[in-house]
Formats: structure tokens, C-alpha cells, sequence
């Protein structure tokens, strides 16, 4: 799956920060594809200063989007940033950067950036949204022109200048787990067979779809329960190559309960656990606090 990750900004007069992109020519939030082992909110930070010149500090996950672009998907990480320093700078992919009015939103601009950004901007609880994108006719024929004319152009033009060839983002590979507790403060477990270790509800997606939507049909096979995600509690990176794992914490009705499901609370989990799933479990808070960004060692 592709990541990415953009920045929201807004400077003392309530507009916001935005670059025309050099592709499409339409104004969007900076932003851009996630680096092998990069945190999110490093990347988004990244990102608006190597595109506009400009210094922030991503201090709040305002949105979770994901777009069902094939073949892979992409996952997005919308924060809310506060401006450091900087000066305004453009780039070969940001030809154009100012702030612009937040209502109205400049008119050229696609309805998935238009979307995080209106939801980005009006969301203020401590948690993200998290929804998917609709993909119109119109997106899919821009994608299709995008991939097929214009950047064939540019690898032309960068051939034709002796300049290195484009590098692709890394592709991710993204688990969902749902932590899904009793009135006792035990969370449910589940594992495939009595010789595996056990593990938190949930996986990584093997066919292209919002990751919490694959989790609650995973979580249904895995223990019979009927989850659905409520918030996004943590976000983790690694252990191994490009991997990134999200922790929801879930209400739902749990199943009848077999010998492949059990309930443990926080530090009293089977020794034959998943070490990493029981990282997040401890770390785990349920109540209401930012989105938390972890790396797995």
C-alpha cells in the first residue's frame, strides 16, 4: 500500500497553506509519499518544508484517509501543523506556494484534498477521522492521464536532461488490530490454532480496502465478534522493512467464545503471546488523548 502523509497549516489570518502541484496544476495541502521507516508526523513535517521553504510542527493527526486508487491503495496522515519558521520556497513539485483563503477553497483542486482539508480544518476532537474517499469517473480518467501522459512526459524530460531516473515510494505493508475490552478491562485475544501465539483481532489486508474495514471482516472470521473500530489509539512503524500497524480501540458484541479466543487484561496476557501485540495492548489508553506515534524494535 501507498502512505503518504500532508500537513495543514494556517497562518494569523485563519487561511491556509497551499502549493499548486507541478502534475495536475491544482492546489492541494503539501504533502507527499511516507520514507522507508519515517514516523508520520516526521514525514508531513518534512514534506511542507522541502515544498514550500516553511518550518512546522505536526502536533495533532486530524484525519486518516484512504483513497482506492489501484493497484495498491493509499493510506494518508492528515495533520494539524503549527508554523515555526521558514520562508516561503518553491520547488520542481511545488511550482506555486501562498496561503489562500479557507472559504471559500480555491475551486482548482481535487475532491479528495478539498475533503481532507475541509474535515482537517473543522475537525477539533483529540482523535482523528478516519473515512474513505469516493472516486468519481472524472478522478479515475485524471489518473489514468496522469500515469499514462504526464509523468511518461517527465521521464522523458528528466532522460532528455540526464537527470536520475523517478524512484517510486516505497510500497507498505499495513496491519489493523482492534482492541476490543470487556466491563473487566480484559481485552479479547484470538489465535488461528491452539499451537499458535495469540494476538490481537485484526491483520494486515490482503486485497485493496480501507484497512479498518479489512480488520472488522478479519476480526469477525478470527473470533465470530461483530467489531467496529472507534478510535485511533496508536500508530507504530517496523519492526521489519516497510511495516505500519493501527490500534483501534472497538465496540461491538463479542462472539460465543472458543479455544481459539481469549480475555486478558493489560500485563497478564499467556506467555505464548505476540511480543509486539503485547507492547500495544500495555500502551494502549482508551480514553480520550492524541493519536500516539511509536516505532517497534
Amino acid at each position: 500500500m501507498n502512505v503518504g502523509t500532508n500537513g495543514i497549516v494556517v497562518d494569523q489570518y485563519g487561511n491556509v497553506l497551499l502549493i499548486k502541484r507541478n502534475d495536475t496544476r491544482t492546489f492541494a495541502p503539501p504533502g507527499g509519499a511516507l520514507d522507508a521507516g519515517e514516523l508520520p508526523p516526521d514525514g508531513a513535517a518534512r514534506e511542507v518544508r522541502e515544498e514550500t521553504g516553511l518550518i512546522v510542527l505536526p502536533v495533532r493527526l486530524a484525519a486518516l484517509t484512504y483513497l482506492p486508487l489501484s493497484p495498491h491503495g493509499h493510506l494518508s496522515f492528515t495533520f494539524r501543523c503549527l508554523l515555526r519558521g521558514g520562508e516561503i520556497t518553491t520547488s520542481t513539485e511545488s511550482p506555486s506556494v501562498g496561503f489562500y483563503k479557507a472559504t471559500p477553497l480555491p475551486r482548482r483542486m481535487s475532491s479528495f484534498h478539498r475533503d481532507r482539508l475541509v474535515e482537517g480544518l473543522s475537525h477539533a476532537a483529540e482523535r482523528p477521522l478516519f473515512f474513505q474517499h469516493r472516486l468519481s469517473p472524472f478522478n479515475k480518467v485524471a489518473r489514468f492521464v496522469l500515469r499514462h501522459v504526464v509523468y511518461r512526459w517527465f521521464d522523458l524530460k528528466r532522460q532528455i536532461n540526464k537527470q536520475p531516473p523517478y524512484q517510486s515510494p516505497p510500497q507498505w505493508e499495513v496491519a489493523t488490530y482492534l482492541l476490543y475490552a470487556n466491563p473487566a478491562g480484559e481485552f479479547l485475544w484470538q489465535r488461528p490454532n491452539e499451537a499458535a501465539p495469540w494476538q490481537l483481532p485484526g491483520g494486515v489486508g490482503i486485497r485493496m480496502g480501507a484497512p479498518w474495514e479489512t480488520a472488522v471482516q478479519m476480526a469477525r472470521q478470527q473470533t465470530g465478534s461483530t467489531l467496529k473500530p472507534e478510535q485511533l489509539c496508536d500508530v507504530y512503524i517496523g519492526p521489519h522493512g516497510n511495516q505500519l500497524s493501527l490500534v483501534f480501540s472497538a465496540s461491538g458484541t463479542a462472539g460465543p467464545g472458543s479455544a481459539t479466543t481469549g480475555w486478558f487484561a493489560p500485563g497478564q496476557e499467556p506467555t505464548d503471546c505476540q511480543p509486539h501485540h503485547r507492547q500495544m495492548a500495555a500502551r494502549a489508553t482508551l480514553t480520550e488523548q492524541p493519536t500516539q506515534f511509536h516505532t517497534l524494535i
